[in-house]
């Protein structure tokens, strides 16, 4: 990320984020173009994977995001999950109202991928504005996430200091 203020961007800012458990559940394990684990997972629980009325991908898609809260759990890791952090974000969206501003979000950003109208924040519209100063995708690790070569790492790759 890249902090943008006053016209200049600082590409070593210190950024702040957050991953839910449903992020890893349903996005990254679940997800049949990422890593597709539910047809194993829904077999391995002895579910009727071929009968797509029996509801067994909802089924395993609990499950799984119950085993990812659980795993950082037993190691001892914080890990949020998606009912809590809709909650907290309607008091804080409260709080912004009440001082007279006005709060804004991504929907698809602040609502969980595997049970969204369980959520206060999915009933909402958000103002989606941007703001400055604000943190913006560095454009390199965009080009570099879609697998091309990008910036300092050019360099780097062809031999260069």
């Amino acid at each position: 990320m890249r902090l943008h203020i006053g016209g200049v961007d600082y590409s070593a800012a210190p950024f702040n984020g957050f991953y839910l458990g449903d992020e890893i559940g349903s996005r990254n394990l679940a997800d049949a173009d990422r890593y597709d684990q539910l047809p194993v997972l829904g077999a391995r629980l002895g579910l009727a994977v071929h009968d797509e009325r029996s509801l067994w991908r909802d089924r395993a898609l609990v499950e799984l995001n119950r085993a990812v809260l659980h795993s950082f759990d037993e190691a001892r890791v914080s890990l949020a999950d998606h009912h809590s952090e809709a909650r907290h974000f309607m008091r804080f969206a409260a709080r912004e109202q009440e001082a007279g501003r006005c709060p804004y979000a991504d929907w698809s950003w602040i609502n969980s991928h595997l049970a969204p109208p369980l959520t206060p924040t999915f009933h909402r519209l958000w103002t989606n504005e941007e703001h400055q100063p604000n943190f913006h995708l560095d454009p390199d690790a965009r080009r570099r996430a879609a697998g091309e070569v990008a910036g300092p790492l050019l360099v780097e790759l062809a031999g260069g200091s």
